[in-house]
């Protein structure tokens, strides 16, 4: 806690107030540096099995130092004893040993401890009384507050840990909010990854499990405690198979607790709402097996199997229009109290794509719930769901199930490649129920590369025609999240002309699979070229501006959203790369870290 007696103000170093330093890849060591009213300190914590470290040192000082005022306030598990002779706070833990109990001490001794029923006890007297008051000084308590000024300590280590501590030691380095990487490099694409999820990754304190968030920024205010929005924590379970597979399983665990028993995973769940009538992209087949291949762990496959099956027979029982064997997005009638269930807004949440042009033509059936269009992405990223349960059934030894799946992916993806091919303007688009085809256009266009399901000709014309043309897909900023000459493109809000990770990211995959490598190459550089901009000031963009780049232009947009890493990954699978229809590329200079095995394959 901080206290600045200039505004008298105080700050429980919020995230608005935080910039997200470096995370260790081995988890033990994170940094981050704090500014308020004009102070600035860094910050850097070690854990290990038994308890953390916090240090902090003064970079820039706002105000007198003797009026800035730091407090490690700590509560819980009973009552606390501050002994003066010693420094030491400890909690006897009850029926443990007393060299087992929980102690806290610091290399400079606080200068006053008080004691108070609770946090905001803490906060609310620094607000009422200032610094001066001495009131609330005692030995003993539940709420312990060590506080410290920057005139006597304007740096600190304090140790809390199990056990007995001797006097912590001054560090005696510097230490940067982040060390450098070779610009551009893999080394640096990975630490961005391994930062970004590493920040993110909350306890979930109302299910009482760890997963990893869309941005730490939305999980308590935004969402109740928590949000499990389907995509989002999908990707950084993917994103976490290239530090840690454990961080990936507690993702695919969030997930998974909230199917529901009619086989969907919902589109998003929080500690105010559940959305079980919709859900989102399928996307986690491709995530498991991606996961199996780098990890080798045959018992994930086996859980996650019959899951991500339910999943799928769900999305034909309840999003296939019209019996056409294509899918279109919708919310489930009488399903839930959801908010927006029922709507057109609610079929949209279903694409994440949510105010996205590719919809505006698409009417509503209220009847059944769908978007009355078959939509290129949702069909292009089912056949591939589809595809990555097959190679689950053959490594499961599920032939009939196997069998199943492969009479219906075949089917699928021939009725992509036919009937949602625009042979007028050469390019995969939506087409309403009439059979008219959408004007707009997304790069979603793409996604039918991903899936295998383009004809050489096809792939070919989407390349010259569509992705290279600026007034199209091209440019030095890209993808734009609608083409360039479509009128929408100017609105520059959410989906409507915005470049967003999950498109790159998708449309990348697609060309490699297609055979168009340097194309693949090309869109890779220029999405780490776009992320790199902003995490030199230590910003994770959402999305960004279609022309400068930029991430903060708009209210609309979070400065660490997790699934920004996704431009990183791809300048790591540059070097290091493992994908379905690959058995992996793995240079001999790549200079990377070991990673846990989890990239050797």
């Amino acid at each position: 806690m901080l206290y600045a007696a200039s505004a008298n103000a105080v700050s429980l170093l919020t995230p608005s107030q935080t910039r997200f330093g470096m995370r260790s890849l081995d988890g033990g060591e994170a940094r981050l540096r704090s500014e308020f009213h004009g102070t600035v300190l860094d910050w850097r914590f070690c854990f290990d099995v038994d308890g953390i470290e916090i240090e902090w040192q003064t970079r820039e000082t706002g105000e007198w130092g003797l009026r800035f005022w730091v407090a490690l306030v700590v509560h819980g598990g009973g009552r606390w004893h501050f002994d003066e002779g010693s420094g030491e706070l400890r909690n006897d833990v009850a029926d443990a040993p007393r060299d087992r109990s929980l102690r806290v001490r610091a290399a400079h001794a606080p200068l006053l401890v008080t004691f108070h029923d609770d946090l905001d006890a803490v906060r609310q007297e620094f607000l009422d009384r200032g610094y001066f008051y001495l009131g609330s000084r005692a030995e003993s308590g539940t709420t312990a507050a060590l506080r410290f000024n920057l005139e006597e300590i304007p740096r600190q280590r304090i140790v809390c840990r199990q056990g007995t501590i001797d006097i912590p030691a001054l560090p005696r380095e510097d230490w940067a909010l982040a060390d450098a990487h070779p610009p551009g490099g893999a080394q640096q694409a990975l630490q961005a990854i391994n930062d970004v999820i590493r920040w993110n990754h909350v306890y979930d304190a109302v299910n009482r499990r760890p997963y990893t968030g869309l941005t730490r920024f939305w999980s308590t205010q935004k969402f109740g405690g928590f949000g499990v929005w389907l995509d989002d924590v999908a990707f950084n379970a993917w994103l976490w198979g290239h530090i840690d597979l454990q961080g990936a399983k507690d993702n695919l665990a969030a997930i998974f607790s909230f199917q529901t028993e009619a086989g969907n995973f919902p589109c998003l769940v929080t500690g105010n709402d559940a959305w079980i009538d919709r859900s989102q992209l399928p996307i986690l087949g491709y995530v498991v097996w991606n996961l199996y291949q780098r990890s080798g762990d045959e018992g994930l496959i086996r859980w996650a199997f019959p899951r991500l099956l339910a999943n799928f027979d769900w999305w034909w029982r309840h999003r296939e229009l019209a019996g056409a064997g294509l899918v279109a997005y919708g919310t489930t009638p009488g399903v839930g109290r959801g908010l927006y269930r029922g709507t057109k807004l609610g079929a949209k949440n279903e694409s994440a794509m949510d105010n996205s042009p590719v919809h505006d033509d698409a009417p509503f059936d209220p009847a059944t719930g769908l978007l009355q269009a078959f939509d290129v992405g949702a069909n292009s990223l089912l056949a591939l769901d589809n595809e990555m349960l097959i190679s689950m059934a053959d490594r499961l030894g599920e032939v009939a199930t196997a069998k199943r799946l492969r009479a219906r992916h075949a089917d699928h993806v021939a009725r992509i490649r036919d009937q949602l091919w625009d042979a007028e303007r050469g390019v995969f688009a939506n087409r309403l129920r009439g059979g008219s085809f959408v004007r707009q256009l997304a790069p979603t266009s793409f996604y039918p590369l991903v899936a295998g399901a383009a004809t050489s000709e096809q792939a070919t014309a989407l390349v010259n025609n569509y992705l290279l043309p600026w007034e199209k897909f091209g440019g030095d900023v890209g993808l734009p999240s609608v083409a360039r000459d479509d009128p929408s493109y100017q609105d520059n809000v959410y989906w409507r002309g915005r470049v967003w990770p999950t498109l790159n990211f998708w449309t990348q995959r697609g060309l490699l699979r297609a055979g168009f490598h340097e194309q693949a190459r090309e869109l890779a550089d220029k999405s780490w070229r776009l992320f790199q901009d902003g995490w030199r000031e230590r910003i994770c963009g959402e999305n960004f501006h279609p022309e400068t780049g930029a991430i903060t232009d708009q209210p609309d947009t979070d400065s660490f959203y997790s699934w920004g890493a996704l431009m990183a990954a791809m300048a790591v699978a540059q070097t290091v790369d493992v994908t379905p229809w690959s058995s992996g590329v793995a240079r001999p200079d790549h200079g990377l870290v070991p990673l846990s095995g989890l990239l050797s394959r």
